[in-house]
């Protein structure tokens, strides 16, 4: 058996803020976690909300598989011991009424999990971290919603470009768009959008997201557009009503139907690659060097994340645009 594992926060000045968190108990099971990035600034026990959120998931799960009355690898018990981990936090920290009540108040974390048990392996995807099998079988959980948030980026740039912006007046305001959305104006997005400027930049992004996602009802691009990240994004978490709905662990409910689970026979499967949605493209191989040449050359033709590889963050000087951890095993 041969394990490989790398992570690297997005602040390559703050080693200590990666939110991912990787977990290797061999022969038994391995995982990659992503926190959520909390945009409120709450910190518990000195951490930010997606640091513990990640921290307190790694640590269920490893309890989890180590568990022999969980050797079934039920999804349920799985999501509710992970669950009852992040209820426990809200008690210790005097918010559990404040984060049911509050979804921007609520610790949350994805997960991708291998599970060896006797003669198979179980893959479980709670979110939008990933798995690929023997170097070409990709599972992600990709409802298209970061898409939809990202093309308020992309027609930000587009606009401060074409006046004349800096680059860093492009990453300021596609940022506010992005992470407020096209309801209103605020102070970021000055000088380069009014009102009128922003309405129809709103008009662009919900033709252009129809067109891509047909399926999804006009009503919900529109939400998700008009909300953005802050107050948008959340309405589509752990609920079926919409295209666009994504799991999350958050210590609530998460619809099953919202888990992917994989099941393959151990002899069938050569290598295992768990990673989570800071990698852009896939490496050529199963080795951490082809992933994070992978990587470099996103950097390279693409680092604001506004062409190739649209995304609702993008590389500013030594901060990327989102932490990384990839887990690979040939068993």
């Amino acid at each position: 058996m041969q394990i490989d594992a790398f992570s690297e926060g997005k602040n390559l000045d703050a080693p200590e803020a990666n939110e991912d968190q990787f977990l290797v108990l061999p022969g038994l099971g391995y995982a990659v976690i992503d926190g959520v990035t909390d945009r409120t600034g709450h910190r518990y026990d000195g951490l930010l909300a997606g640091r513990m959120a990640g921290q307190l998931v790694a640590r269920a799960a490893a309890e989890f598989l180590l568990d022999p009355a969980e050797s079934q690898v039920r999804p349920d018990r799985l999501v509710e011991r992970l669950s009852a981990a992040i209820r426990r936090a809200y008690v210790r920290f005097g918010i559990l009424e404040i984060a049911r009540a509050d979804a921007t108040r609520r610790l949350g974390a994805t997960l991708a999990l291998a599970a060896a048990r006797g003669e198979r392996w179980r893959f479980v995807l709670i979110g939008d971290s990933g798995l690929r099998l023997n170097g070409e079988e990709m599972w992600i959980n990709d409802t298209g919603l970061d898409l939809v948030t990202a093309s308020l980026r992309q027609e930000a740039y587009r606009v401060v470009r074409a006046a004349g912006g800096t680059a860093a007046d492009c990453a300021r305001v596609g940022r506010a768009c992005a992470f407020h959305g096209a309801d209103q104006v605020i102070a970021d997005m000055r000088p380069w959008l009014n009102a009128a400027g922003l309405t129809a930049l709103r008009g662009r992004c919900v033709e252009r997201s129809q067109a891509r996602f047909p399926k999804v009802p006009r009503v919900d691009i529109e939400t998700l557009i008009d909300g953005g990240i802050l107050s948008g994004q959340g309405r589509f978490q752990n609920n079926r009503a919409s295209p666009l709905s994504y799991a999350v662990l958050d210590g609530f409910e998460v619809p099953l139907d919202l888990v992917r689970v994989i099941d393959r026979p151990r002899q069938a499967v050569r290598s295992i690659e768990l990673f989570t949605d800071g990698y852009f493209t896939p490496g050529a191989t199963a080795t951490v060097a082809a992933w994070e040449a992978g990587f470099a050359e996103v950097e390279q033709v693409d680092p604001e994340k506004i062409d190739r590889y649209p995304s609702v963050k993008g590389t500013t000087g030594r901060i990327r645009a989102d932490d990384r951890t990839i887990v690979i095993v040939q068993p």
